[in-house]
């Protein structure tokens, strides 16, 4: 199955959740993020900012904060070479509406230059770590410039796929974590 019947078939999945089930997934997913080796020992946590019933990490923000985590969230810089850098905020306040429709960091906030975990979001994943987003390519090339960072997906386990095409620019994950398990 190709990228784009995968991404429409998880997505309309997604898309029909009660906000609910959302709630209630998301803060299992978050619970065991909380509980990693890669999160808890990270200083610097790019996050993403979640739209359309994506695993909800707004709560990070703060859990962050009490774990003396520096937090950013990624700003597009330049659509057409698919660029974006990832903006310390401190809470929502530090927020607006971006690119997509997405909240970003304000221009005045500070740029992150490497993260030490990369939080994402997933369309679909595979058990090899490979993952599906909405097919922009923007982290694909920002993990590629930062290969240290350490990569964690956030996903429902009905997102999960037997098989996702791989192209040579896709980055695999080194975490995809659900409410049901941790794949590593």
């Amino acid at each position: 199955m190709e990228k784009n019947e995968i991404r429409k078939r998880i997505l309309s999945a997604r898309d029909a959740l009660s906000d609910q089930d959302c709630m209630e997934m998301s803060t299992s997913i978050l619970k065991k993020l909380l509980k990693t080796d890669a999160f808890l020992r990270a200083w610097k946590v790019g996050l993403y900012a979640s739209v359309k019933n994506e695993v909800i990490t707004y709560p990070l923000i703060g859990k962050s904060a009490m774990l003396d985590k520096g937090v950013a969230f990624p700003k597009i810089t330049d659509p057409v070479h698919k660029k974006m850098v990832f903006r310390y905020v401190l809470g929502m306040n530090d927020l607006k509406t971006g690119t997509f429709g997405i909240l970003e960091p304000q221009e005045n906030t500070t740029v992150m230059e490497q993260p030490d975990v990369i939080i994402l979001p997933v369309v679909a994943f595979d058990s090899m770590l490979n993952r599906i987003g909405q097919g922009g390519g923007y982290y694909d090339v920002y993990l590629k410039a930062h290969p240290k960072a350490y990569k964690i997906g956030l996903a429902y386990e009905f997102q999960k796929t037997d098989s996702i095409p791989r192209k040579d620019w896709d980055v695999p994950l080194d975490l995809i974590i659900t409410e049901e398990q941790i794949y590593e």
